[in-house]
């Protein structure tokens, strides 16, 4: 509970500082800022003139006589609520304040206000979060209008908050009795039906004459095309399909025991464990103890026995060295190891993984493999996955359930999927390049030229107090697809952004000029970056007034006719379907696809995404492949980040490898 914390205390007086300069601005602007002037007793600063509106506003006085005695009038009037808030902070410092409204959730008067209180103290940070992903995101599509802030943060916060609430659910928070759970059962599906969003007639999501049992000791992987509904029938299971996103089940669903339709995911916490897509977006701690901990504390179990319960888990894991760590700085590997120990806190019965390869290099995904086998094969759990990665479980999955249109298949033996690269494409470099001029096409991939189109030297980057990026320096020939690989935390992200965003002259030139000199237009038709969080760059709620917002800075683009393009259709009105949809119903490859085409609007030389295949199945890689050969066609090229091998063998024309924030080795030229 008690703990001190110098990070809140600091926050809380800069934003005191910052109120405290914002009331005396507000007295400077309106009606000025002049007591004492000519008084004695003060003297006059600046003599700006007074100011009257006309009409409704007559009563408006706008500047007048500024004087020291009034402004220190003003930022008095400001202390109050600026001691208030400097309370909070130092409150904050030194205890635990969503453990405390935590203890409150579960029992007494003021149990829904507690649960409340819990998400909104969590989701805070969420929010200043995206303030700051928002404006870089603004700075990648070369935006500056003040609406553009709004539905991107609006949406990341409610994002943020929803997954909170369903982590926090699944974990047994608020729960108000304990169910028990029978081993010999975890899973049994008797002629159930799902629906989301679907009428009586069922045009809508729908999964259809489902019988499905699963044993103890087992580990069952659901594969399917990307919005198959994966995630949907696995969470049928844990309970959040039903109580949370208000799906609709027909039939029977038994987790345990414990009959779905009736039992909340909190009242079967104590045995069903949910290990979801996103996990950064659930995590409901700060330090990776009171993460993994946490669905024992809101039981209000000892202490001594969570700390003990929390290091047997660690132990388990091999991650005893990361307890003690904060949660946001666990890499994308660390972080999936804390949410699978959080999730086997309680014991469970069934675990329930949601695509847990979506964000890991090579390593670590080998690591979590072993981890779920072990615990299913060894802990005798019921362990059940969603993934499209699905080569790593070929070896140690017991049964495989796939999706086809509205029903679920046990796959045979001869069935499962085949032992195959995973991103292998064969993407012809035949395919059309995208004229982002005119949306048409150019023909076939330039040939690589001896200029380079690009060059980057001596770059680094500096996250306070690691060197992320140490001196790296290469250059790029018209018509690459390069391939950027390395571990997690190598530095792959922060050097696509530094390369796109420079903050030092002379680091990355582009067609001959330095791109830090560049005026916002200038360096978008230099450098594009799709960032890995693509879905920072929707500001709209249509897709096609995503479109026109690129048209309308840059003449003669049509972001439509890209879109289309890059989407394999030969005209604007073949997507006519999707221009109307609001850009997050896309699936994740039409998403990425749209953000590509705004980035290309611009008519970027040099084209930079990163994760392209993050969660994308067979079809979207195809899809997203070819985007790519596109986009690297007439007098451009792209560099892409990845931890896809097989894709980028089967795409990339070069690779470079990345380690500690520097290139490892000399690039290797694939054939």
């Amino acid at each position: 509970m008690f703990r001190l914390r110098l990070a809140p205390l600091r926050a809380a007086v800069v934003l005191a500082a910052g109120f405290v300069l914002l009331r005396v601005v507000y007295r400077v602007v309106f009606g000025g800022a002049g007591a004492g002037a000519g008084t004695g007793t003060g003297p006059l600063l600046l003599d700006m003139p007074l100011l009257r509106l006309d009409g409704p506003f007559s009563h408006i006085t706008l500047f007048g006589p500024i004087t020291l005695v009034g402004l220190g009038n003003a930022a008095l009037s400001a202390l109050p609520v600026a001691a208030v808030i400097v309370f909070f902070g130092l409150l904050n410092a030194i205890i635990n304040v969503q453990a405390l409204f935590a203890r409150g959730a579960g029992r007494g008067p003021l149990r829904a206000i507690s649960r409340s209180l819990v998400i909104a103290w969590a989701t805070f940070p969420a929010l200043l979060e995206s303030v700051r992903r928002v404006r870089v995101a603004r700075s990648l599509r070369g935006e500056r209008s003040i609406e553009s802030l709004l539905v991107p943060i609006f949406e990341q916060t409610i994002e943020r908050a929803l997954a909170l609430a369903a982590s926090m659910e699944t974990r047994g928070f608020a729960a108000t009795r304990v169910v028990t759970g029978v081993c010999e059962a975890p899973v049994v599906l008797r002629d159930a039906g799902l629906n989301f969003g679907a009428a009586p007639d069922k045009t809508g999501w729908h999964l259809d004459e489902l019988n499905v049992t699963l044993k103890p000791a087992t580990l069952t992987v659901i594969v399917g095309a990307t919005g198959s509904g994966k995630t949907s029938l696995l969470h049928s299971m844990s309970g959040l399909f039903q109580h949370f996103y208000d799906g609709t089940q027909q039939g029977r669903i038994d987790i345990a025991g414990a009959d779905r339709a009736r039992t909340p995911p909190r009242d079967t916490a104590g045995f069903v464990g949910l290990v979801a897509q996103n996990v950064r977006l659930g995590f409901a701690a700060e330090t990776v103890h009171d993460e993994i901990g946490f669905a024992l504390a809101v039981r209000s179990v000892a202490p001594p026995i969570v700390h003990a319960r929390v290091l047997e888990v660690a132990a388990r894991l091999k991650i005893e060295h990361l307890v003690d760590r904060s949660i946001d700085q666990l890499s994308a590997g660390e972080a999936s190891l804390v949410a699978i120990a959080a999730a086997l806190v309680n014991h469970p019965i069934l675990l329930l993984v949601d695509e847990p390869l979506a964000d890991l290099d090579t390593a670590a995904r080998d690591r979590v493999c072993a981890v779920l086998g072990q615990l299913a094969h060894e802990a005798g759990v019921c362990v059940v996955i969603a993934e499209h990665n699905t080569r790593e479980f070929n070896l140690i999955a017991d049964a495989w359930l796939q999706i086809r249109g509205s029903r679920v298949h046990q796959l045979s033996a001869a069935d499962r999927p085949a032992d195959r690269p995973a991103g292998a494409l064969p993407i012809p470099r035949s395919v059309p390049a995208i004229d982002a001029t005119r949306g048409g096409s150019t023909g076939g991939i330039a040939a690589v030229s001896a200029v380079p189109l690009a060059s980057i030297r001596q770059l680094s980057v500096l996250h306070r107090p690691k060197l992320v990026v140490d001196d790296v320096s290469f250059d790029i020939a018209t018509g690459e697809l390069i391939a950027l690989r390395g571990s997690n935390g190598a530095g792959k992200s922060s050097l696509l952004r530094a390369i796109a965003l420079p903050t030092d002259a002379e680091t990355v030139i582009v067609g001959g000029l330095d791109v830090r000199s560049l005026k916002r237009r200038a360096r978008r038709q230099a450098v594009g970056l799709v960032p890995e969080n693509f879905d920072d760059l929707l500001f709209t709620i249509t897709v096609a007034e995503e479109c026109r917002r690129a048209d309308r800075t840059l003449a003669g683009a049509s972001t439509a006719q890209t879109f289309a393009g890059l989407l394999g259709f030969d005209t604007v009105t073949d997507a006519a379907h999707l221009l109307q949809r609001h850009p997050r119903d896309l699936s994740a490859g039409e998403r990425l696809c749209l953000v590509m085409a705004i980035q290309l609007a611009a008519r970027p030389a040099l084209l930079l995404v990163d994760e392209p295949t993050r969660g994308l199945d067979l079809g979207a890689r195809t899809l997203v492949s070819a985007a790519l050969v596109r986009a690297a066609g007439h007098s451009r090229a792209v560099l892409f980040a990845t931890h896809d091998e097989d894709f980028a063998r089967g795409l990339a024309t070069r690779t470079l490898l990345m380690h500690h924030g520097r290139l490892s080795v000399p690039c290797q030229v694939l054939s």
